[in-house]
């Protein structure tokens, strides 16, 4: 059973630090909605739902190129986080997509409610604000990456930060793999097979048994095209 809407926005990082009054009078315009695995809860060009915050599961934002129709993975956001919070500040279209990875429970503060709370409580438009130049900071170094580092030097910083939750660990697809670092799944697979014969990586299966951290930090740092 999810959370109730004040303990789930008490835990949201982006609202962290908001008095209970605040927080409250948001948990009071905030709805539950609930998600399949797999399901869209919206597309580019979508108008704004309204502040949405994780209460269970995990959602990935995307885009989908419109030549090759290959996704572009942006970000994964998991409970207690918000999704497309900029959106829900501006009353844009979204920009990109969200979907549900598991089954997922969202709370939403409808935009009009929620303009109507930030008219009443500009603290709480002030919180929003300060996670905006994450998200650009955050944007910047993946079109950083996809602009300037080659595919296996891409692949080797994400390896870094699986590593980074303890080894061994299981790979994910190679389709969402290229879908996190910009790339397709074949050049996945390739450069996979690169690391390994290189002694980078270790694998069994689709398990990583083993890194070598010097040896993917160097490729992580490394430049070109």
């Amino acid at each position: 059973m999810a959370l109730r809407a004040f303990d789930v926005l008490a835990r949201c990082p982006l609202l962290a630090g908001l008095p209970d009054d605040d927080l409250e009078a948001l948990a009071a315009r905030a709805s539950l909605r609930r998600y399949a695995a797999g399901e869209t809860l919206f597309l580019e060009g979508d108008p704004s739902l309204g502040l949405l915050v994780i209460a269970e599961g995990e959602v990935k934002v995307y885009l989908i190129s419109p030549v090759s129709g290959r996704e572009l993975l942006l970000h994964h956001e998991r409970r207690f986080s918000t999704v497309a919070e900029l959106v829900a500040l501006d009353g844009g279209p979204y920009p990109a997509s969200a979907q549900a990875v598991t089954e997922t429970a969202v709370y939403v503060v409808e935009h009009e409610r929620f303009v109507e709370a930030l008219h009443e409580r500009p603290r709480v438009a002030l919180h929003l604000m300060r996670s905006l130049g994450r998200h650009l900071r955050r944007l910047v170094a993946l079109v950083n990456q996809i602009s300037f580092q080659e595919v296996q030097h891409r692949l080797a910083g994400h390896l870094l930060r699986e590593a980074a939750r303890g080894v061994p660990f299981e790979l994910e697809t190679n389709a969402e793999i290229g879908a996190r670092i910009g790339t397709v799944p074949e050049l996945v697979s390739r450069n996979l097979s690169r690391l390994h014969a290189a002694g980078a990586i270790r694998m069994a299966g689709r398990k990583v048994v083993a890194v070598d951290l010097a040896a993917l930090q160097e490729l992580a740092r490394s430049a070109g095209r």
